[in-house]
């Protein structure tokens, strides 16, 4: 099936969207999405229609509420549409980051009205179940609400494909919502089926169950959806790749505090580069843009990059970098530290300067904890060595 999908969309889409390899221009991701959206408005009302008449005539609580959740499938659609529109206003004096973010706010709007919807519907479940009413629909009644089933489905994952495409959420919402459906009508049938039978209450049964499918993917939507917009933290893989594309360029002596911020389309990069004190302003300045161009490239977005001149030519610099070590390696509530600066002339007595990387987890009260255990045991061992230490935030990413 995933072929005949990459095949058709391969087909269609460059037919309907101008240049439609490049999915990372705005107008072009709007044009999938009004793609996905208007061809969803199209099938659904169709469906609703065919489902809304059926339900009606056979006065099926579960069918009536199927169609309701697909007349709400085409609702979501029109969100999407906006949603998109949207998102290709360029930055302004308001939302100098741009408007990307839009589409997990569209997301997060299916969610809402999916709740709603499926409240409703659960009430009139409900009310059936303790009010049974026959269903009587026609084999040939039964065998078209099937159909819809095929439908859905191929409407879900030509949704989730363009979803994938751009890496809209968005459309991957949407396209769980398809789903849902398909789950919901496949309900359905059961309870037309078992009405054959003299199971009048399986149909109201059914409904609270399609209700609680649309409970579920409203719930899916909304967690997808949040994410983003709380600011999620990028993946293992992205951070690795940054600080070894900075690791890569000559003079660079070590990376950390690495802040990863996504606004949908505008990605922005700061990060902390280690260098020797040594160097002149120019090639340290050099030394900065090199990094900045090299990850831009790759993450498509803004890089900024602050320099952190280290003297390892200071007499104390090796043997407290040497406790240091030992001491995050001893304890399991860190993962790394760095920025091991001295600061002062005299061998014997001189500040050390550097960041410790708390493990994923550690609270604050414990973090404050950890540093004052650390100076605490560098000025026994160094006794004229002040420790001046930092624990950095959980949201700055450093390499072990």
């Amino acid at each position: 099936m995933k072929p005949f999908m990459n095949m058709f969309i391969g087909w269609v889409a460059p037919k309907l969207i101008k240049d439609a390899h490049d999915v990372k221009n705005l107008k072009v991701r709007a044009g999938y999405g009004s793609l996905e959206a208007w061809t969803s408005i199209v099938v659904n009302l169709v469906l609703f229609a065919v489902k809304i008449t059926i339900g009606l005539s056979v006065k099926s609580v579960a069918l009536i509420a199927d169609a309701v959740h697909t007349l709400a499938d085409s609702v979501t659609s029109v969100i999407v549409i906006i949603g998109f529109k949207i998102t290709q206003k360029p930055a302004d004096q308001e939302h100098p980051f741009g408007h990307g973010r839009t589409e997990s706010i569209a997301a997060l709007i299916i969610s809402i009205l999916l709740f709603i919807a499926g409240f409703e519907l659960l009430k009139e479940a409900i009310h059936n179940i303790a009010h049974p009413a026959a269903a009587m629909a026609s084999p040939g009644m039964i065998a078209i609400v099937a159909a819809t089933i095929l439908i859905k489905e191929l409407m879900a994952r030509f949704s989730y494909r363009l979803g994938e495409i751009i890496n809209s959420q968005a459309l991957k919402a949407d396209a769980l919502h398809h789903r849902t459906d398909v789950y919901a009508t496949a309900l359905v049938v059961v309870a037309l089926i078992a009405a054959h039978f003299g199971f009048n209450r399986i149909d109201g049964i059914m409904g609270v169950l399609v209700s609680g499918v649309i409970f579920y993917s409203a719930y899916a939507i909304a967690k997808e959806a949040i994410s983003p917009l709380l600011g999620e933290a990028p993946s293992e893989e992205t951070l690795m790749q940054i600080a070894r594309l900075a690791n890569d360029v000559e003079g660079v002596l070590g990376v950390h505090d690495i802040i990863y911020h996504n606004y949908g389309q505008t990605v922005i990069v700061s990060l902390h580069l280690e260098v020797s004190d040594q160097a002149s302003v120019n090639d340290l300045h050099e030394l900065a843009e090199s990094v900045e161009t090299k990850i831009g490239s790759y993450i498509g977005g803004t890089v900024i990059a602050h320099i952190d001149p280290v003297n390892v030519n200071h007499p104390g610099y090796q043997p407290i970098l040497q406790k240091i070590t030992e001491m995050v390696a001893a304890d399991p509530r860190l993962s790394a530290f760095h920025d091991l600066r001295i600061i002062g002339a005299n061998p014997k007595r001189y500040n050390a300067v550097f960041d410790v990387v708390p493990a994923a987890g550690i609270d604050q009260l414990e973090r404050r904890e950890i540093v004052r255990s650390m100076r605490e045991s560098l000025q026994q061992t160094f006794p004229g060595v002040k420790a001046v230490i930092k624990a950095d935030p959980s949201f700055a990413y450093t390499p072990n």
